[in-house]
């Protein structure tokens, strides 16, 4: 049973109150003035969510203790982990109490994202380095580039702003002084900044690293992005839609107030297509507050043409960047203290031509005089051309700066060049010594080509020139299998570390494939997260040979082939190498009897068959296969860690077969099973797809409250985490239940907001949600404009070649029976009937089949075989009994008791009727009975006065009066009762409500509840009062509509 969270409290700045909703409307507009109504209310609700005035937001739940109870406790998910807090009794649960809970939880999430390191970290690699969300320290001389400043400072007016020149141009300078100077001044509020790493290729990563530099401003910015990335980090589940993720992402952008300025430094590491093709949908949406700046060494993949068109960028070049002959001048005198003559300055401009990292390095060899400079100057007289001059420059400098340093220091230059960071402990591991970490701040305040990363953290790096020129060097002097060496000491340091990429990383540095495959294989084995554009980079370093003595190495090769492309189906060449690399693993597990990892080879193969629609049997098969294995492997050690998703998958999907073929009870009894694993791992990743399946069954079932709560839950579940089409699904499962209710209201408003969802992912329309406004339609007695809707819509869906248009076609064609056979179109009716069932066979769900079935019993009580129609019946209710199938079930009842009436059989009548109102009372079926009009309202006439149960006459006496509305022509109009807010009854009121629609007089409620008659009909008016009704009918039909029966 999912814990529903159906209501709301949250701070109203309009109304500057505390208010209570059910996320349709408003149920109470001030908490603290209503308080005893919000007191009667919380008797009734086991859950709801609140949200404090500061944005926090946490469920809030009911549970009973096995003495004094009930208590209310707080619960809030952080990272993976749920967060519990005791809010004492009903009567506690004040505003003011709430919002000190809430600082509670913002406490405590505090303190477990500071103590998380690697089990919470999003990423195979180690934790991101805060050091990358902060830009590099300024260097000393700096030269005031005040044009610059100018321009940059329009950035207002533009989403992006782009600075592209090669490396040693001075971007990261020029835009980390100019925020440095703004700031300083009060300019600029708001910024994030983020140096991009190779590693950031992977899209999960990147997108990580991007949402972790927005969290700077707000901890909770992308918090339900992070969740989908970290629910894709590995297979076996189809992922989440990337720009799915990316509009969550920048829906929390835009709520945040005051401008912003996010800084993507170093972005020329990124070479993923994809990531640029992300990128720029991400920046073409941004919220108008946000402004990114890009600094990079070439022009990105983006549609900038089409953006400088628009205004919306502004640009900076090689030729922006470029020193001035004053910049030169100035930055000369900086750095040698006077200032240099003329002609030096012109053999500069000739040499550099304006490149500010010659000059950069210039200052960084030593103490400069204006006699060295003129000295440098002569030397490298002749080089006419930039590219020349660098390289003559580096080796210049590896010669003048590094021979004149002692050995000691030479060798420890040399060895850990090839670290992309450095840290004293790191640095001892690679080069043997000791006081590394001592010896690394004395080379930063030296100026010797190393910067610190950050303050609060001992990590450096090398200036990347310096570091090239070191590297080429240690290739000559110490050689490859000294260099090999010393990464295979660096892989052994961060395992020992808990940063398992970065091992695997230096072990091919090594080019120690043997050991990268045993990093790969253990983290794997230990529930570590790979990242599938790095395991796929990593494996494709590994030979094939490596790859196949390893069964792990095995699957993962497997994994990255079959989803390098998201869902599209591999290549005929590449479905064999997957098998052939799927059998090696199966047969190494199978010999050394690890059932567990067997069972995850075939839920693979489950997996893989089931996003093919012809391959669902063959996915059940191999999904029920592995559920064998899973149970058989609960005390393999290997196959604790990482199965459950596995085992998920296959109750999802054998589960889900249950449901097509009509086993609803074991249906439900798979799906619960899944639920219970996702709730146990406090996952969220498939939540949603379990609730809309379990809603399907409860209704099947005719469980419908019970499929209520669920698709109320995967709504919930679906906007916490930005699925709109998860979203659209609760929509339109909930607009099934209010047009079964008869609640047209609340039905036109689900279809609306899954309409208006749809529209917001830029889809041109919904074929379900169109055949959803013809159901409305058809309730509503609009024949005409249902029929409409169904002709328009078939018309799309025979073009249309989609797994969905292919479920819905049978459903769209047995409504259009349905309208035909109203206005007695008979020949074109069985038309469509003749079309349905020669379409039927293995493709249609249990429930399509029954429809089917049905329709042709109908067709032939209209042409007036009443007795073949009655066979029919008997024997579809035999089957939809054996099922379980409840809705089946009612129509068949009522179209017998329509039958029998037609054969003058009125005591068989009255008991299919008595059989349907039996079963349809308790959940409130009425679409059932209302969708056949006028000929039900006049049996109903004939046949209630012979049924005496109380309880049955009242709910077939609200059927009938819903019947004759409009009257008797089968036009129903909405209820009056359409959940509207109403005040909420007290728990006496509701007592009495229950033994008066159940027909007991005033005497007999006075005398069960052991209270006076006079009590009772002070009650009677007080809850007909509040429910706005003057009979008990009315208040029968109400308490159905607004749940309080």
């Amino acid at each position: 049973m999912p814990k529903r969270v159906m209501y709301l409290v949250h701070w109203s700045q309009e109304a500057q109150a505390y208010e209570f909703s059910d996320g349709n409307s408003t149920l109470l507009r001030d908490l603290t003035a209503e308080r005893p109504a919000w007191l009667a209310w919380l008797e009734g609700i086991p859950s709801f969510a609140f949200r404090s005035r500061s944005g926090v937001h946490y469920t809030v739940r009911k549970e009973r203790v096995q003495r004094n109870g009930p208590y209310w406790y707080g619960y809030r998910s952080c990272q993976g982990r749920t967060i519990k807090r005791y809010l004492g009794r009903m009567t506690d649960l004040s505003p003011a109490h709430l919002e000190d809970v809430a600082q509670r939880f913002t406490q405590a999430v505090s303190s477990h994202s500071a103590d998380s390191t690697q089990p919470s970290s999003p990423s195979l690699f180690s934790p991101l380095l805060m050091s990358r969300f902060h830009p590099p320290r300024l260097p000393l001389a700096l030269v005031e580039r005040s044009h610059l400043f100018a321009k940059l400072d329009a950035w207002r007016s533009h989403q992006l702003t782009l600075v592209w020149a090669p490396a040693g141009f001075g971007k990261t300078t020029l835009v980390n002084s100019w925020l440095a100077e703004r700031q300083e001044h009060h300019a600029i509020a708001r910024t994030a900044w983020i140096a991009l790493v190779k590693n950031d290729n992977d899209p999960i990563h990147f997108w990580c690293s991007l949402i972790a530099a927005c969290q700077t401003w707000h901890k909770e910015i992308g918090e339900t992005a992070l969740a989908h990335l970290r629910s894709t980090l590995q297979p076996p589940f189809v992922s989440v839609p990337l720009r799915t993720i990316l509009t969550t992402v920048l829906n929390d952008l835009s709520t945040q107030e005051g401008p912003g300025i996010l800084v993507l430094d170093e972005y020329h590491v990124i070479t993923d297509p994809r990531l640029h093709e992300a990128m720029a949908f991400f920046l073409e949406h941004l919220p108008p507050q946000l402004h990114v700046v890009i600094l990079t060494r070439s022009e990105p993949p983006f549609p900038l043409a089409r953006w400088r068109a628009q205004g919306s960028m502004q640009e900076f070049s090689p030729a922006d960047l470029r020193f001035s002959t004053l910049e030169t001048a100035t930055f000369l005198q900086h750095i040698t203290g006077s200032a240099p003559s003329e002609q030096t300055i012109a053999h500069l401009e000739t040499l550099l031509q304006g490149w500010p990292a010659g000059l950069r390095l210039l200052s960084l060899a030593g103490h400069m005089t204006p006699e060295n400079v003129e000295r440098y100057l002569t030397t490298l007289h002749g080089w006419q051309y930039l590219d020349s001059y660098r390289r003559q420059l580096l080796d210049y400098f590896v010669g003048e700066v590094l021979t004149t340093q002692p050995e000691p220091l030479q060798l420890f230059l040399l060895q850990t060049s090839e670290l992309p960071l450095l840290t004293g402990p790191l640095c001892d591991a690679v080069t043997g010594r000791q006081q590394s970490a001592a010896l690394l701040e004395t080379l930063e305040r030296a100026g010797l080509f190393l910067e610190a990363l950050d303050e609060t953290e001992p990590w450096y790096r090398y200036h990347s020139l310096w570091a090239s020129a070191m590297r080429l060097e240690a290739r000559r002097r110490l050689g490859e299998e000294a260099l090999h060496t010393v990464a295979q000491q660096a892989s052994h340091w961060y395992e020992q570390h808990a940063r398992p990429g970065e091992a695997i990383e230096a072990a091919f540095c090594a080019q120690d494939t043997e050991r990268a495959a045993q990093l790969i294989e253990r983290f794997g084995a230990s529930d570590q997260r790979y990242e599938l554009h790095t395991l796929r980079g990593w494996l494709e370093q590994i030979p094939d040979a490596v790859v196949k003595a390893h069964p792990a190495l095995c699957l993962y090769a497997a994994l990255t082939l079959r989803f390098q492309d998201g869902q599209i189906p591999p290549s005929h060449k590449e479905k064999g190498r997957i098998e052939a690399l799927l059998q090696k693993a199966e047969d190494a597990w199978r010999y050394l009897g690890m059932q567990s990892w067997v069972g995850m080879i075939f839920a693979f193969r489950a997996l893989n068959a089931s996003l093919h629609p012809v391959s669902q049997q063959e996915a059940v098969e191999h999904a029920t296969t592995a559920l064998g294995f899973f149970a058989d492997g609960d005390s393999d050690d290997a196959g604790r860690t990482g199965t459950w998703e596995w085992r998920t998958i296959c109750l999802g999907i054998v589960g889900s077969d249950a449901l097509h073929q009509g086993r609803f009870e074991e249906a439900q009894r798979l799906l619960q099973e899944a639920l219970t694993i996702s709730q146990e791992r406090s996952s969220s990743q498939f939540l949603s797809e379990i609730y809309l399946r379990m809603g399907a069954v409860c209704t099947a079932l005719g469980e419908l409250h019970q499929a209520h709560a669920y698709y109320r839950e995967a709504l919930s579940s679906g906007y916490s985490q930005g699925n709109s089409e998860d979203c659209v699904r609760a929509l339109l499962g909930l607009a099934q239940l209010a047009l079964e209710w008869n609640d047209l209201k609340a039905a036109e408003q689900r279809i609306s907001e899954a309409l208006e969802r749809t529209q917001k992912l830029g889809q041109e329309g919904n074929e379900r949600i169109t055949y959803f406004l013809a159901l409305l339609s058809a309730a509503r007695g609009q024949e005409a404009a249902a029929s409409l809707r169904l002709a328009t819509l078939l018309a799309r869906l025979h073009v249309t070649s989609t797994q969905e248009a292919e479920d819905l076609l049978p459903e769209v064609l047995a409504l259009q029976a349905r309208l035909q056979l109203a206005i007695d179109d008979h020949l074109v009716a069985q038309r469509t009937v003749t079309t349905l069932a020669n379409t039927a066979g293995t493709s249609y769900s249990f429930i399509q089949s029954m429809m089917v079935n049905i329709l042709q019993a109908r067709l032939q009580l209209a042409e007036g075989e009443t007795n073949t129609a009655v066979c029919l019946l008997e024997q579809l209710l035999s089957l939809a009994q054996e099922k379980r199938y409840v809705h089946g079930q009612l129509e068949i009842q009522v179209l017998l008791t329509l039958a029998q009436t037609a054969c003058k059989q009125q005591d068989e009548a009255r008991k299919w009727l008595r059989q349907a109102l039996s079963q349809a009372h308790n959940e409130g079926f009425l679409r059932v009975f209302l969708a056949e009009g006028a000929p039900l309202a006049r049996l109903l006439r004939s046949l209630l006065p012979g049924i005496h149960e109380k309880t049955l006459r009242f709910f077939g006496q609200m059927l009938l009066r819903a019947l004759t509305i409009s009257g008797g022509e089968g036009a129903l109009l909405p209820s009056p009762f359409e959940q509207q807010p109403f005040e909420p009854l007290s728990p006496q009121e509701q007592r009495v409500l229950q033994f008066l629609v159940a027909g007991h007089t005033n005497q007999e409620i006075a005398k069960e509840l052991v209270i006076s008659v006079n009590t009772v009909k002070d009650h009677v008016k007080h809850l007909y009062r509040k429910l706005g009704v003057s009979n008990r009918l009315q208040a029968y039909e109400a308490a159905h509509h607004l749940k309080q029966l």
